[in-house]
């Protein structure tokens, strides 16, 4: 960091000298433009113009010696650092295609356009103008509901007909889309304030935006295996308190729902006033799983007290990070 005193210039007007390393760089001279953008109590100075049409990148991945979980790996990474296009390539790219095409597919605004014997290009279609990180927030907040309810739905009696484990898997994928969505745009305004200010966001909202859909994706990630373990006791025919299991997980839920009420009015003393009940909602947790004891009960109880917890995390971002 370097430190530069104030001058006043002028009556109305105040000048602080560049660092000359900068300017170098930079290649400016007297009498060349600087763009300055504040955002909270912060000045950026930029040697370019936020009109200059923004960069479009590119990135070659190759599939020779690599497993699909580590190409998904860098095909995700590519899309969260906004790269235009995606070349993926390689002799071996046959046998994976189907995978690669599927992984591309999952990630929003992510699309294939040209695909050979030997390569796959997949383009980025996205335009921050377009999107809401508000409204974003908002459907990774009511579908994570919709799960919660229909996992809550299946406890007095499983139909094979309505699936309903296969059902919430799908809903989770959809909120793994979004989460990814909410990824890339909250990493673009990072790297670039224009971003930011196209999307009217501090970066302190930035933040708080990454934590609180990093938290609300693990909630829904809980919420799908719990589904899963219902299903399996059914299938097993295990024996266990359906009612309190019932009133236990609908109490984990209007925990969470309440909470989200708090983080959208901003209302500290709400959010704190659930935020002192997590232990006593965790005690009740661990009581139903020694009342009902099983492999699956002991999974499902797990998972409930880490929807408290992360549900707790949420109070956190409300109160730290507004």
């Amino acid at each position: 960091m370097q430190i530069r005193r104030l001058v006043k210039s002028g009556l109305s007007s105040f000048t602080v000298a560049l660092p000359k390393d900068w300017i170098d760089k930079n290649k400016l001279d007297k009498g060349d433009f600087l763009y300055i953008d504040e955002v909270d109590n912060t000045l950026r100075v930029s040697a370019k113009s936020k009109k200059e049409k923004p960069e479009r990148k590119e990135i070659v991945i190759h599939t020779e010696g690599k497993s699909q979980k580590r190409i998904r790996r860098e095909i995700r990474s590519a899309y969260l650092d906004d790269y235009y296009k995606i070349y993926i390539k390689g002799s071996n790219i046959r046998s994976m295609v189907a995978d690669i095409k599927k992984d591309v597919h999952d990630l929003v605004s992510l699309e294939t356009i040209e695909e050979a014997h030997d390569k796959l290009i997949a383009r980025s279609f996205l335009d921050f103008s377009d999107v809401s990180i508000k409204d974003l927030i908002r459907r990774l907040d009511n579908i994570t509901r919709s799960m919660m309810s229909d996992s809550i739905a299946c406890i007095p009696s499983y139909s094979d007909e309505y699936d309903t484990a296969k059902i919430v898997t799908e809903r989770d994928a959809d909120i793994n889309r979004l989460a990814f969505l909410v990824f890339k745009i909250l990493k673009a305004c990072v790297k670039d304030i224009n971003v930011c200010k196209k999307l009217d966001l501090s970066y302190l909202q930035v933040l708080k935006y990454w934590q609180l859909a990093f938290t609300i994706e693990k909630i829904a990630d809980e919420v799908k295996r719990i589904t899963r373990f219902i299903k399996q006791l059914h299938e097993k025919k295990v024996k266990f308190n359906k009612k309190a299991l019932i009133t236990l997980y609908q109490e984990v839920k209007e925990n969470y729902e309440t909470l989200m009420k708090a983080f959208y009015k901003k209302d500290f003393v709400l959010s704190d006033e659930i935020y002192t009940i997590t232990p006593a909602l965790m005690k009740k947790c661990e009581k139903y799983f020694e009342d009902n004891k099983s492999v699956e009960t002991s999974e499902i109880a797990g998972k409930l007290k880490g929807i408290v917890s992360q549900s707790a995390d949420i109070s956190k971002v409300i109160r730290y990070l507004n």
